[in-house]
């Protein structure tokens, strides 16, 4: 019984030894290079939609300036609609 415990033993441990010889290096587990940080993410503001409510990155907004405030639109549309509600 103790000879096949310690066979059990040993196997797992050329199992564990085998496979971090094999691993890549390089990467850990995460997939980011050792020694560095995580890279960062690079984001733009969103904003809502004050006609349908959908949340729009401000570059590709569809943009226009009411009673001195700017308002934000996802599309052509939602911004003609909202202008002849709020004349």
């Amino acid at each position: 019984m103790i000879r096949l415990v310690i066979a059990g033993i040993i196997v797992y441990v050329v199992y564990r030894l085998s496979k971090s010889l094999f691993a890549p290096s390089e990467r850990t587990s995460k997939g980011y290079p050792r020694g560095k940080e995580s890279p960062a993410i690079k984001g733009e503001d969103l904003v809502k939609d004050p006609w349908c409510g959908t949340y729009v990155p401000i570059s590709s907004a569809h943009t226009i300036t009411l009673n001195g405030e700017k308002l934000y639109f996802c599309s052509k549309e939602c911004l003609e609609k909202y202008k002849k509600e709020h004349r």
